[in-house]
């Protein structure tokens, strides 16, 4: 705690924009680290903070040594401890492929790959809407500071983490199922801010921005790249056969016809073969394209 109140005034003094350091309230207070002292892990699921023996619930083994401890306490009123280790990098689980992907989000498929494959998202949000709107609801007619607002506060708080934690093991799963096909996964930056702007609620669901995160975390941890372009590259109004742009791509076009060489094109599954392109035209030998994508590159 002293050492965050010492980040505090340091950036106080160094950043102009930065204001004075001022006083929380216990209940808004989320987290505190430890160091190396104040805890004492006794083994098994048993801990000591201070002088108080507590148990909890191990999600995996604790492996390496163990440098902080955390404890968090999130919306829905429960208490995490985290364990921040240092350990040797792990091995590894899947394997070399040696190949690469081109991807492209969008809102009607989530993904579509440059071998032509589509995968849907599950809409998680747009499933449980009716129960959220109804929590929404009940929260909004408790009295203030009351502990049936209390109450309805944490419900619907379990509600958003039971759909966030679904996301993340559709997300994850994805990432693992997509780097066990491929070393190489290429993607476009995204302005997740301006697609809200247009297309509000869905953006959320999908979870285009957390699922970027993710795939770069796998992708790290199995010795596997991930290569974005820039998000001003018109991928889907390029042609991936001869590169002739076709400027007047609207929206509501799902396919066109490129007026030089005659190709026609699905706009997604295009976008991604152009991504996939742009983001191996610096790569190194023995990356390749992928299914289609490589008979494609070798009919040219």
């Amino acid at each position: 705690m002293i050492e965050r109140l010492d980040q505090a005034y340091q950036r106080f003094f160094e950043i102009d924009s930065a204001g004075r350091p001022g006083f929380k309230k216990r209940e808004k207070y989320t987290s505190f680290t430890l160091t190396q002292t104040g805890w004492k892990l006794l083994g098994g699921n048993r801990v000591r903070i201070q002088n108080h023996n507590y148990k909890f619930v191990k999600s995996r083994p604790i492996k390496g040594e163990i440098k902080t401890v955390t404890i968090k306490r999130d919306a829905c009123g429960y208490l995490w401890i985290c364990f921040s280790v240092e350990k040797k990098p792990s091995t590894p689980e899947l394997p070399r492929t040696g190949n690469a992907v081109g991807l492209d989000f969008g809102l009607k498929d989530f993904l579509v790959t440059s071998d032509g494959e589509k995968i849907q998202a599950p809409e998680l949000l747009k499933k449980s809407l009716e129960e959220v709107q109804d929590l929404h609801k009940k929260l909004s007619r408790k009295e203030r500071g009351s502990n049936n607002r209390k109450e309805a506060k944490r419900r619907l708080a379990k509600k958003y983490r039971q759909i966030d934690n679904q996301r993340k093991d559709f997300h994850f799963k994805l990432a693992r199922r997509l780097f066990s096909r491929y070393d190489v996964v290429c993607i476009e930056e995204l302005n997740v801010g301006a697609m809200k702007e247009l297309w509000g609620r869905k953006v959320s669901d999908l979870g285009f921005a957390s699922f970027v995160k993710i795939l770069e975390h796998v992708a790290q941890k199995e010795g596997k790249e991930v290569r974005k372009i820039d998000r001003w590259f018109p991928s889907s109004q390029t042609c991936s056969d001869c590169s002739h742009r076709y400027e007047d791509l609207s929206l509501e076009e799902r396919t066109w016809t490129c007026e030089e060489c005659g190709s026609l094109h699905d706009r997604d599954l295009n976008a991604a073969r152009n991504v996939l392109e742009r983001a191996l035209s610096s790569a190194e030998a023995g990356v390749r394209p992928s299914g289609a994508a490589a008979r494609d590159a070798t009919s040219k």
